[in-house]
């Protein structure tokens, strides 16, 4: 946990943040429950899987995320998530649902991306596609993503 903590740290020194912000209550890391998700989604949220490629594989993925790996196996940050990120992530207000497994990736990550580059509106599907799948919602094969 600690190396995972380190690589988010060393993504906001590379991305070159000249101030951190103040977290206030509108600007906290929100858990939520996957009927919120649809509702986000529906209220236009961007939905972003961060696992990697073998999870989708494994479990499917939510119907409509952009696809953004942010973590490489070895738990540091993945070369190309700054850029991919930052092209559907336009403005620090975008409306961003994370989700990873089980929630655990995307707690780190989210309150990263408040607390070191500002983002406003950002909040994590608390039980991960793993609770999403536990609860009966359905996904999407990624390998009919990429035909």
């Amino acid at each position: 946990m600690r190396f995972l903590i380190v690589s988010v740290l060393a993504l906001f020194a590379v991305i070159t943040i000249s101030s951190l912000s103040l977290a206030n209550n509108y600007n906290q890391l929100k858990t939520l429950t996957e009927k919120q998700l649809i509702e986000a989604k529906q209220n236009g949220a961007i939905i972003i899987d961060i696992r990697r490629a073998e999870e989708w594989l494994d479990t499917g993925i939510i119907d409509g995320a952009k696809l953004i790996t942010a973590f490489q196996k070895n738990g540091s940050i993945h070369p190309e998530f700054q850029s991919k990120f930052s092209s559907v992530a336009i403005s620090e207000k975008t409306p961003i649902v994370l989700y990873c497994r089980t929630g655990n990736r995307t707690n780190v990550l989210g309150n990263a991306l408040i607390n070191q580059l500002g983002f406003k509106n950002v909040s994590h599907l608390s039980n991960g596609i793993k609770g999403w799948k536990e609860s009966g919602f359905d996904t999407i094969h990624y390998q009919d993503m990429i035909q």
